[in-house]
């Protein structure tokens, strides 16, 4: 009769020592950093070889002499890519992340008692009765635009968390909205309350790969445009909306970024959506369409330049822009002072624009300016 033995089964003469109590998460931990390892360099290798092709695209264009199809928008392996020679991939290393992060919560000098953010970003109550063509800035890229009796709002976000200050105005207090323009998908540039609440009543300008995105949210009154694609306004046909090339990224570059220029019977107006520098970009955009009578143009978001430089623009080269585009009547100062998501001290922005633009030869028939929250400029 066969002797039953329950002794539990022993690994004292195996190699690994699995009756020491960390042998098994040691071995879990071990395998899981192989994989990530691993998984790690084919991302990297992937993104290495996207990179080179990226590259070998931007040397093919570079003698086109049609800007258009030089800065034609560019899709490798189903995601966007920037098609400019200054595009640097950003440094996102552990140390870089790590002071990034650390600077956001101590570089900023966001004032600890609330008056005196008041004080140094203060806020005016907007006056929307009018027909006249003006810019109203309402925060971080949030640009009321009325031209030829029409609204046109710009990256709407009226979400209150996260902000400096609150907006100074509801969407609600802006009455019926005509036209808004979508430059990309970053959360500080599209809010999805607002996207909601507006639904079908306005007609949205759309960067390509956005589409189903707001299908989804059952709005259809949507158009997307790729770079240097004109629409004439439906019902409006003197209003036509250009979207335009920008140096940026979106969420996973599964959809485009851009930014716009609005034309009408008499007037030209930029709306620079988040970019970085690249002077012949700017300089093309005014040789196609300018002269501008206005501009909104990105001035803040620019530290650590390790991480950002590719992606916003410092002041002075937003200065440069101006230039580039042709010095329009008026440029306006925006994405600055609402969302901190960057490491320059939260006025560094208007303060360098100040000293900077002060510093240059006065032009009567054209300036660049900041404004309060809520404060209209009329062309």
């Amino acid at each position: 009769m066969p002797v039953s033995n329950n002794k539990r089964l022993s690994f004292v003469n195996f190699p690994i020592p699995f009756d020491h109590p960390y042998t098994i998460p040691t071995l879990i931990a071990t395998v899981g950093a192989s994989a990530f390892l691993y998984y790690s360099l084919q991302a990297s290798h992937k993104a290495d070889l996207k990179e080179a092709i990226r590259q070998q695209v931007v040397h093919r264009r570079k003698h086109l002499k049609r800007k258009q199809e030089k800065f034609a928008s560019l899709k490798i392996e189903n995601q966007y890519v920037n098609p400019f020679n200054e595009w640097k991939q950003p440094s996102i290393s552990f140390v870089d992340s790590i002071l990034y992060w650390f600077g956001i919560n101590n570089n900023n000098q966001i004032p600890k008692i609330e008056q005196d953010l008041i004080d140094t970003l203060p806020m005016t109550k907007p006056d929307f009765n009018h027909n006249n063509t003006s810019l109203t800035w309402l925060g971080q890229s949030t640009c009321l635009i009325t031209v030829d009796g029409l609204k046109i709002l710009t990256d709407p976000v009226f979400e209150h968390a996260k902000r400096l200050r609150p907006p100074p105005c509801s969407l609600r207090d802006i009455g019926e909205i005509d036209i808004i323009l979508v430059s990309h998908q970053h959360f500080d540039h599209l809010d999805e309350k607002v996207v909601e609440q507006i639904g079908d009543s306005a007609t949205w300008y759309i960067p390509l790969g956005l589409r189903e995105w707001f299908i989804k949210k059952g709005i259809e009154n949507v158009i997307e445009l790729d770079w240097w694609q004109e629409m004439h306004h439906k019902g409006h046909s003197g209003i036509v909306i250009a979207s335009v090339p920008a140096m940026h990224t979106s969420h996973k570059e599964e959809s485009l970024w851009c930014s716009f220029v609005i034309k009408s019977q008499s007037e030209r107006i930029f709306f620079c959506g988040d970019t970085g520098y690249v002077p012949e970009l700017f300089q093309s955009i005014r040789d196609i369409y300018s002269p501008f009578t206005m501009a909104a143009l990105p001035i803040g978001t620019f530290e650590p330049q390790t991480m950002l430089k590719s992606l916003h623009m410092t002041p002075k080269e937003a200065i440069q822009a101006h230039f580039d585009l042709g010095s329009p009547r008026i440029s306006i100062g925006i994405h600055w002072g609402t969302f901190m998501k960057s490491n320059e001290p939260y006025l560094s922005p208007i303060q360098q624009l100040f000293d900077l633009y002060g510093k240059i030869e006065e032009n009567e028939s054209s300036r660049f300016i900041t404004t309060s929250f809520g404060e209209t400029v009329f062309a």
